[in-house]
């Protein structure tokens, strides 16, 4: 297949985790992603496709696009908003070999950023040995279904009470859990609640509970409901797509004064590096996919303290 009249190339690539991930719609042990490979003469682009059923993406299906369609010349056309990412993100590798630029001129040589580290759902037990190896982080993100919620938040306030606490309930609550539970969550030092109901039942909260929005801020969504309801929004750049369309998401959450938080599926360096150059325009970050790798790529991301740190070796730019 060829894009603006580069060859395009795939290869899969499997990554097992260090432990089971779970959130509440499921879980895992590894994930499958498409490493994509642009090429014009000696030089190759990269970026990481990572389809998430959530947002009706599968691996069978883009596998299927990239051998039927010979010839791509606008990303727009590209239904798949992984692909179209992987993409955007492959050619803005090329295009910085073939101009001879380093991409750590583009992030203004910075090698550290701050960014939340997520717990997903384990027993009490394992939840309490991974909060010890994080505490008092700025900010700890915490996947939570219905089931002892209070009992993980009392254990956050007693081993990482400086922590600012993000809970992740992707999807998995009800608008009455929401609201019998209201007076309680207060209590907590929570920045935000992410997603904590289904997007099409999101237009029935009712709550002075701080909220992102995650499945419900999507390229193809209404996106006016969101600034009634939400105060933050999550934007990862696999479920918008190219650069231009997570710009106007950036813009578009700025002019409503909605704040940002930077997003990431459980992916690789490959993912996470590209999603860099939006840091100076978010308010918190999310970019912890690949702390949950056995092994990621060679030069990956570091994470220590609550920081990603950059290596400036990785194979990303000139």
């Amino acid at each position: 297949m060829k894009y603006k009249n580069c060859r395009v190339t795939f290869d899969m690539k499997e990554f097992e985790l260090r432990n089971m991930f779970k959130i509440s719609r499921g879980s895992k042990d590894k994930i499958i992603t498409l490493e994509i490979k642009i090429t014009k003469n000696q030089n190759v682009g990269r970026g990481e496709c990572v389809p998430y059923m959530r947002y009706n993406d599968s691996l069978q299906k883009i596998i299927k696009y990239l051998k039927k369609n010979k010839n791509i010349t606008n990303l727009k056309t590209v239904k798949s908003l992984a692909l179209r990412n992987a993409l955007s993100n492959a050619y803005y590798d090329l295009e910085l070999k073939r101009n001879k630029i380093n991409y750590s001129k583009i992030l203004k040589y910075k090698k550290k950023f701050n960014t939340a580290i997520t717990i997903p759902i384990y027993t009490e037990k394992k939840f309490i040995s991974e909060l010890k190896k994080i505490r008092n982080i700025r900010y700890l993100k915490i996947k939570l279904n219905e089931n002892k919620v209070f009992n993980y938040l009392d254990l956050v306030k007693k081993h990482s009470p400086k922590s600012k606490i993000i809970i992740d309930a992707n999807e998995g609550w009800s608008i009455k859990f929401l609201k019998d539970n209201e007076r309680m969550l207060k209590k907590y030092n929570i920045l935000f609640i992410e997603q904590p109901v289904k997007s099409s039942k999101d237009h029935n909260i009712k709550t002075k509970l701080p909220l992102c929005a995650d499945e419900s801020f999507h390229l193809k969504n209404d996106k006016q409901k969101i600034k009634k309801i939400y105060q933050w929004v999550n934007i990862k750049p696999d479920k918008f797509g190219c650069e231009s369309d997570i710009l106007k998401s950036i813009q578009y959450a700025k002019k409503n004064k909605l704040k940002i938080f930077l997003g990431c599926m459980v992916s690789s360096s490959l993912s996470i590096i590209p999603s860099l150059k939006y840091t100076k325009y978010c308010n918190v970050l999310d970019l912890d996919g690949p702390l949950f790798l056995k092994k990621d790529y060679k030069n990956g991301l570091k994470y220590k303290n609550g920081y990603l740190i950059y290596n400036k070796k990785f194979n990303y730019g000139f």
